[in-house]
Parts: structure tokens; C-alpha cells; sequence
């Protein structure tokens, strides 16, 4: 078994045309989580038990077989250093060789086993061949800190019918990058905030989609170049109430548009219809084409008559169609069925309609 096993370990010296000698030439070093950043980032904390995986682009990386004609025949691989704000040398059981052009290594951070905090900064990469020979990169690789949110807030509260602005403070954001920033919530999907701004290192603006769940909700921020932080019950959203709505008539046929009067008695404590603005009526109901799945349909000509009265129009024949709907047979009605109501006012407050207290759909 032994000569098997020392040709296996001499091929990989020896098979490789990129092979030209014993000093290796460094060109690049690459996160697989941003391929066309330069220099690297990585942050000097999370990536997982064995730290951030990193990629050393090149040419000659040349390992050595070590004990090839014994029992325990092992590979020597080339050396890689660090050099900036502090100096670190990679242990072996992180570096890995994939051919004479590419190397991979995981870089220990503060959450990792072993540890290793490096200071925030621009490093000089180095690889040595176990032979002799080194390459150097000045700034290689930019170790940044984790971002840490220290404050939440929504300075205008929440309005169900449009974003509401959301300020986040805090260190270690990316003005040179956007980060993923989710809202979390138990039982629910994650909610992501598409619309923000790094304003700087320690402000982040961004915004609370309309019409998110009421709840209070974890925030967690995500940096380009992997690390995260969570900031648990990070925000409440409530917004604003109306009173006790009504609807009439109860009922309307699924084959034409019905007329509804919305009523929003006065009540300590709810808010009235407002004008100017848009108002916002929804039946809360499945179509034809998709019967398993219910969605809001937005309910046509909706008219503010008073402070406590709406008038709108229930699309039952054609759902999310456009209206005159000719075929008799309304295919992409509203299914048959009793559903509930969602009212959103211009002021930013809502309302909702119990589908037991709501509208029925007759066939």
C-alpha cells in the first residue's frame, strides 16, 4: 500500500503544467459571499464552528508529501500569514489544497473553535511553499467588526396603507454595501425591508412595508460579507384603529358587482373616516382561478360620504379582472363563501370586518 500511496501524494507536485518552481505567485483572495469585492472582507466574527471560508487565487501553490513510504503518509501544504493591526499565522487543519491555482482557507473569528479576534483593518496576505518561496499581497483582505443595533425607531409610528420610516442606529454598518435586514416574527414568514439607505456606520434608514401584521417583531441585519446581528422585540407595530365597522347589504350575487355602504360609528378611542386621500376596501376572499388561496381583492369605486360612511363596490363576478366581465359563468369571480373586510383610512389607521360579521358571496 505504501507506493500507491506515495504516487497519489507525489502526483500532486509533480502532474500540474501551472508547476514552474518552488515560489508561489499570490494574486487574489476571495469571500465566496462577495466574488467581485476587492480587497476580501471578512468579519471578525460568527462564520460557524470553523470560522469564514476563504479563497486564495494564485499560481504554484506546491504542497509536499511528508512519511509517504510509512503508515501514515501526510501532505505539507503551503503557509499563510497575515500581517496588518496583527500579525497571525493560519493553523494547518484550516488550510486546504485544491490545486497548484486555488486554496482554500477558513479564517478563525471570536465565535469560532479555536477563536481569533483580529483587529479591524487592511492585512497583508503571504503564502509560503513548504520548500521555499513566498508571495505576498498588501491589502489582500479587510477584517471589519460585526454590525450591533442599539436603537429602533419609528419616529412617524405605522401607517397601514403606505411604508412607515424606520431608523436604525447602531456601529459597524456598511455605507459601501447594502445589508439584508429582516423582521421576524413567530409563525410567521420573514418580512424583508427592501426600501433603505446606509446613511453611515451608525444610521441605517429604511422603512416597515405597508400593511405588516400588528405584533412585536426581532430585527436581524445581515452584512454583505455574512456576519449578522439580532435585536430581539426590536419593534412593535400597531397602527391606528377605526370603530366597530358595518357593512351593508350582507350579501350579494356572484354573478354581477354589488354596492356596499361601510359605516365607522363613533366610538372613545377609534379613529373617523378622513378626507382628503385614498380609502382602501378589500374582501378578504379566494377567486376561481386559485379556490385554495385567499388574497385581499380590492373592492372598486370606493367614495367617502362622511366621517362615518363608505361607499364601494364589490368586484364579485370578475375578482381581480377587468371589469364588464361578459362570460355568464364569472371565471375569475369570488368564490361562494362569507368573508371579511379590511378598511384602510389615508390617516394611516385600519379596520376589519369579521367574516362572521361580513359579506356572503351567493352563488
Amino acid at each position: 500500500m505504501r507506493l500507491p500511496v506515495a504516487a497519489a501524494l507525489l502526483s500532486l507536485v509533480a502532474c500540474s503544467e501551472s508547476t514552474e518552481g518552488t515560489t508561489p505567485k499570490l494574486e487574489g483572495l476571495i469571500n465566496p459571499l462577495q466574488r467581485l469585492v476587492t480587497p476580501a472582507r471578512v468579519c471578525n466574527a460568527g462564520g460557524g464552528a470553523a470560522g469564514w471560508r476563504l479563497e486564495l487565487i494564485g499560481s504554484r501553490f506546491t504542497p509536499v508529501p511528508r512519511d509517504a513510504l510509512t503508515d501514515t503518509p501526510s501532505v505539507e501544504l503551503p503557509q499563510v500569514s497575515l500581517s496588518g493591526p496583527s500579525d497571525y499565522t493560519l493553523p494547518a487543519d484550516h488550510l486546504f489544497f485544491a490545486r497548484t491555482e486555488l486554496m482554500r482557507m477558513d479564517l478563525p473569528t471570536r465565535d469560532s473553535t479555536p477563536s481569533n479576534v483580529l483587529p479591524p483593518g487592511a492585512y497583508t496576505v503571504s503564502v509560503t511553499n513548504p520548500l521555499g518561496g513566498t508571495s505576498e499581497l498588501e491589502d489582500a483582505l479587510r477584517v471589519v467588526p460585526p454590525p450591533v443595533i442599539t436603537n429602533v425607531t419609528a419616529p412617524q409610528g405605522f401607517h397601514y396603507s403606505a411604508g412607515s420610516p424606520l431608523i436604525l442606529e447602531g456601529s459597524g454598518f456598511r455605507s459601501d454595501a447594502l445589508p439584508l435586514i429582516v423582521l421576524q416574527r413567530e409563525g410567521q414568514e420573514d418580512q424583508p425591508l427592501f426600501t433603505l439607505a446606509v446613511v453611515s456606520d451608525t444610521r441605517i434608514e429604511t422603512e416597515v412595508p405597508p400593511a405588516t401584521p400588528e405584533g412585536t417583531y426581532a430585527l436581524t441585519l445581515t452584512n454583505p460579507e455574512g456576519c449578522a446581528t439580532t435585536r430581539p422585540q426590536a419593534l412593535t407595530v400597531d397602527y391606528a384603529q377605526l370603530g366597530a365597522l358595518g357593512v351593508a347589504p350582507r350579501s350579494g350575487s356572484a354573478t354581477s358587482d354589488t354596492t356596499l355602504t361601510l359605516t365607522n360609528p363613533t366610538s372613545p378611542g377609534s379613529t373617523p373616516f378622513t378626507s382628503p386621500g385614498t380609502h382602501e376596501v378589500y374582501l378578504v376572499a379566494p377567486v376561481k382561478t386559485d379556490p385554495g388561496q385567499t388574497v385581499n381583492i380590492p373592492l372598486y369605486d370606493v367614495q367617502f360620504v362622511s366621517a362615518t360612511q363608505l361607499k364601494a363596490t364589490v368586484p364579485t363576478c370578475s375578482g381581480f379582472d377587468p371589469r364588464p366581465v361578459t362570460d355568464p359563468a364569472c371565471p375569475g369571480g369570488v368564490v361562494p363563501g362569507t368573508y371579511g373586510l379590511i378598511v384602510a383610512d389615508p390617516s394611516g389607521a385600519f379596520g376589519t370586518i369579521p367574516a362572521s360579521s361580513g359579506f356572503t358571496v351567493s352563488p
